[in-house]
């Protein structure tokens, strides 16, 4: 599957980056994170709208982002890092490398799958008795 966006359209985004490479595979990554949220719901991403081919490049930007190596002195994969002067102590926290990324709500909500949940609920008045479950 060809990404919902470019390295062009990152690199114009977020800057340049030392291994483009990484990066195709990070965007990707998120075409396929974004997929798997599009398909459940029946939405056809094959051919879309200029407005919707926009906002798909936009996710796909924003969850490879996430993906990528900081560019810091921080190793790549660690989530959470911690380091003390007093005491010498450095906590690093790592996230599994494996696995399709989440999209964050804001993310589903740009592709117009955020928001609520779509249901009804019966109303219970009083107590519910066992042969009631």
């Amino acid at each position: 599957m060809e990404p919902f966006a470019t390295v062009s359209d990152y690199v114009n985004r977020f800057g340049p980056v030392a291994d483009e490479g990484m990066l195709a595979e990070c965007l990707g990554d998120a075409t396929a994170a974004i997929a798997a949220a599009l398909d459940p719901r029946g939405i056809d991403y094959s051919s879309p709208s200029e407005e919707f081919e926009d906002r798909l490049m936009r996710t796909c930007r924003s969850v490879a982002n996430r993906l990528m190596p900081s560019g810091t002195e921080v190793p790549a994969g660690v989530t959470q890092a911690s380091i003390t002067a007093g005491s010498y102590s450095q906590t690093l926290s790592y996230t599994p490398s494996y696995g399709v990324p989440k999209l964050l709500p804001s993310e589903l909500s740009m592709l117009g799958v955020g928001g609520g949940h779509v249901g009804t609920a019966r109303p219970s008045y009083g107590r519910l008795e066992p042969d009631d479950v």
